[in-house]
Formats: C-alpha cells, structure tokens, sequence
C-alpha cells in the first residue's frame, strides 16, 4: 500500500481487525478502534470519530459472525453487520475516505456445484447471511468509494474459528462428528490482508471474491489441522442433518476470485499451503493455548 495513508480499523480486537493491526504496525497514520472504543452501531459517534481523523481509508472489521446464534439474536446481528456496515459507509463518504466492508460465501444458498462468481445472483440461507448481504447494499449505496470483499472460512490465530473449536475438542477429548457435505474454501486472515492491501494500492474499487484457492469440507479440514499438528484422533464425519445447527448453511459455498484473476491481482494461495504455513508458525500456542 502506498505511503502514507491514513487508516481506520474498526472492530480491530477480532480476528481479521487484529491481523490488519499487527500488520499495519498500529501507530502513526494507521488508527485502530475496538468495539469498546468505538461501537459501529453508534453512528453518530462513528462520524465524529472518523471527521476528526480525517482517514483515507476506513476498514469495517467489526462483525456479528455468530451464524448460530443470530437466529436467536437477529436484532443484534442486523445492527452490527447492516446497520454498523450503513454507519461505516455513511461517515466514510462524509470524510471523503474509502471504505472496505468484508462479506461472506453465506450470502449465497449452495445449490451451485461449481465456484461462485462476482457476478452470481445471492441468496442467502441465513439470518447472519442475509445480515452480510445487506451490509454490502449499504455500503455500495452510501459510498460509491467502496470495496466489498467477500471471503470464506475465515481463521486466524486471534478470535473465534474452526481451527480452533476442533483443537479444544481435541484437547477436552471429546469425539470428533464433524459436517462433511458442506464444501468451501479455508481462507487465512493473513492472505485477505494482503489481498486487501494490493486492491487499496492500485486503488480498486466495487465487489471482489478473496477466498484461497481449492475447496474441501469441514471434515476434511479437522483432519488436516490434527494431522499438521501431530494429534493422534480420530474424526468422523457427519451429515449437516445429523449434526443439526439451528442456521441453514449452503452445501456448496466455494469463491471463485474471477474478477481479482481477470485484473491479474489475485494474490491468493491454495488453501493447503495456507494452512501449513499457519500451523507451522502457530504450532506451539495452537498445541499448548
């Protein structure tokens, strides 16, 4: 990304906020904001948070990504993921900054057996999914200056996510039934933020798909983490149905990053080589955290 450039972080403790953080070196032109420090649903103080800094490019990190959970929870999960997504956009454009707003393969249903595109028509499963794909209409409506990257599968070695989960089951020794027949693409925080920072370099703009390349299923992805860290366990696999989660998830989620390889910009890796990079260089606190 060129130099200097005046960045805003919102939601910067979670998982994709804390990678963009570390990476950007908090500090000087890059400003970062937890939920606690400043709320997205608040969007009066949003705007004069961000008239005051006067940043050129506002990251919307923040997120409700609870897909279980906002089907109880639906008013919290809209007011952060559309309504903080609509307060985002409307204090950027305000400021004459962009904005990034990070989507989902959830605002799709599945019924494709083949990756989707950019150019697929969305139709979300979901309440956490529907809550995502109205935040990119706000976003695009209240600032023409915008990226919407949508991205899959999403871990890190900070926040919530399935790494992570199976790694405390393994830990508490419980059994492992984990969904195989929901495909997608394992994406590493790491790989978006770069990703992120290239588009903002070469000043793109509108809709990408940013997801590593491949695809698997959660079962295979379990066995993947166990065996890249040594544990000896054994993972069975599962239907959707048996498993029985309160959100409808697509059996067919997969990215394609068609307009990022049309640009040639498409900096993303197979989603193994991901994988092993991150296990490699996390193993001690994944094994022992």
């Amino acid at each position: 990304m060129r130099r200097p450039m005046r960045v805003v972080i919102l939601g910067a403790e979670g998982q994709l906020g804390s990678e963009f953080r570390e990476f950007l070196q908090v500090g000087g032109d890059c400003y970062a904001f937890s939920r606690r420090e400043l709320d997205v649903t608040d969007g009066e103080k949003v705007v004069a948070v961000l008239a005051d800094i006067r940043p050129e490019v506002i990251l919307n990190c923040a997120a409700y990504t609870g897909v279980d959970r906002a089907e109880k929870e639906q008013e919290w999960c809209y007011r952060v993921n559309t309504l903080g997504a609509r307060n985002a956009a409307h204090a950027s454009y305000r400021v004459g900054a962009k904005i990034v707003y990070f989507s989902t393969d959830y605002v799709f249903d599945g019924q494709k057996t083949t990756p989707y595109t950019e150019f697929d028509v969305p139709h979300p499963l979901s309440t956490y999914g529907c809550s995502k794909l109205w935040g990119e209409h706000y976003t695009r409506s209240c600032n023409p200056n915008h990226l919407i990257l949508r991205t899959s599968w999403l871990y890190g070695k900070r926040g919530h996510n399935f790494i992570k989960t199976i790694l405390r089951l393994v830990k508490e020794k419980r059994a492992l039934r984990v969904v195989d027949d929901q495909r997608g693409a394992p994406t590493w925080t790491r790989d978006l933020v770069r990703q992120t920072l290239l588009l903002l370099e070469k000043d793109r703009v509108g809709l990408y798909h940013c997801a590593d390349l491949g695809e698997t299923t959660w079962f295979r992805l379990a066995q993947a983490v166990c065996v890249g860290l040594g544990f000896e366990v054994e993972v069975t696999p599962i239907t959707t149905e048996e498993y029985g989660a309160p959100a409808r998830r697509p059996g067919y989620s997969v990215l394609e990053n068609y307009c990022l390889g049309m640009e040639g910009l498409n900096l993303m890796r197979p989603w193994q080589d991901a994988l092993r990079e991150f296990l490699r260089e996390n193993q001690e606190a994944l094994r022992c955290g």
